[in-house]
């Protein structure tokens, strides 16, 4: 049920997706698990019809909660909670979520059973560790039917020599780029990417930096770090975000809630996280440190360059001298963890999804049964294995 990402030219984007029974129509269907909050993985349950019972992890929830407070969006329904490793038996069908490092937290694999078949679908995932294990413990002897795999990274072998293979080398990085400045250092990162987050919380405490969040960042999380500095920026209050407001006001004392002024004329050295919607906030803070020698750490996808708000933050930091560095680790399995995931799992038949059209024909030289199934294309797990591979040649 996800929306389409944001065109890089900054047009809207139309989601036309209508499916019989679960978007329009009579109800035919009987249940729909999200694997995480990403937007483009969950963006439309608002259009699942009245009656479906949705499920997700507990944090999921909880994160879609929060910023359905600061979009303005609707609360989503969702009627119960899943947990890792623990399965589902809904009626003849069981599902047993599978808990998977990405970028986001609350981040699962589905593995779903019936009728003596199992399909494997992986959401999305940066490195399997020992997941085959436990999905083959779960299978019981029994062979994988069916693997559903994402394909984001799949055109790419892995990260370049000199670009961080995991959080813990984005944090050693960062900190060597916070000892180098002697002014602000701002990170801009995904809000909901924890894992990342507590690297630069990391990071800051080992080169000796306060750490700033704003008030959507704080409420987001569920870790939140003693000392650390909590902020609001402009487009938050009690008119604007009264439900997140609230939820922050039961938890902290509002003496603790700093404005750009107040925040700026805090002695040492700190670790501002922001966003794009924050220039306004930015310039009001660098008024009152005009000779400081600052840094922006931009730490998400390369694409996200070529948008307009990114566009934005970048020329506001040429502008008013703040230096860039990049410093990434992707969320998504790249080609050599997805080809060991099919290897160890051997699957009777794989279909990609995720990734761009041209994308999914790499995943021909991965598999000999690789399924082109089309948008709006049903397809009969049965049919994976009875049919045979000439039948897809």
């Amino acid at each position: 049920m996800g929306a389409n990402l944001p065109p890089l030219d900054g047009k809207g984007a139309e989601d036309s997706i209508e499916i019989e029974g679960l978007t329009c129509g009579k109800s035919a269907f009987d249940w729909v698990f999200l694997s995480h909050h990403h937007n483009d993985h969950c963006g439309l349950a608002d259009r699942i019809l009245p009656g479906i019972p949705i499920l997700s992890g507990e944090e999921t929830h909880r994160i879609l909660d929060v910023i359905s407070d600061f979009t303005g969006s609707p609360r989503p329904e969702i009627h119960l909670h899943f947990k890792s490793g623990q399965p589902i038996q809904l009626d003849d069908i069981r599902v047993t979520p599978i808990g998977v490092e990405h970028s986001a937290a609350d981040a699962y694999m589905f593995l779903v059973q019936a009728d003596g078949k199992s399909v494997l679908y992986t959401g999305d995932y940066r490195a399997a560790d020992s997941i085959p294990t436990q999905i083959r413990q779960l299978l019981g002897g029994q062979k994988l039917d069916l693997l559903i795999s994402e394909g984001t990274n799949v055109r790419i072998e892995k990260q370049g020599r000199n670009a961080p293979q995991n959080e813990n080398q984005v944090e050693q990085r960062a900190c060597e780029l916070m000892k180098q400045y002697e002014g602000t250092v701002f990170v801009l990162c995904s809000s909901t990417n924890e894992e990342r987050i507590r690297a630069i919380h990391r990071a800051a405490k080992s080169a000796g930096r306060a750490v700033c969040e704003d008030l959507f960042l704080t409420a987001v999380r569920t870790q939140r770090e003693e000392n650390t500095l909590r902020f609001v920026a402009h487009y938050t209050s009690e008119e604007k975000t009264p439900r997140t407001y609230a939820y922050f006001q039961r938890y902290f004392e509002r003496r603790k809630l700093l404005g750009a002024e107040s925040l700026a004329k805090i002695s040492g050295e700190k670790v501002i996280f922001v966003r794009t919607s924050m220039l306004p906030f930015l310039k009001s803070y660098l008024d009152y440190r005009p000779d400081e020698k600052n840094l922006l750490i931009y730490s998400i996808w390369q694409g996200y360059r070529e948008t307009r708000p990114v566009k934005d933050l970048l020329a506001f930091c040429g502008t008013h001298g703040i230096e860039v560095a990049d410093l990434h680790c992707s969320g998504h399995a790249y080609r050599n963890a997805i080809q060991e995931l099919i290897g160890v799992l051997n699957p009777q038949a794989l279909i990609p999804i995720h990734c761009e059209a041209q994308d999914r024909e790499q995943f021909k030289a991965l598999h000999p049964n690789c399924l082109m199934v089309r948008d709006g294309e049903r397809w009969e797990v049965s049919k994976c294995w009875k049919a045979g591979l000439q039948f897809y040649q």
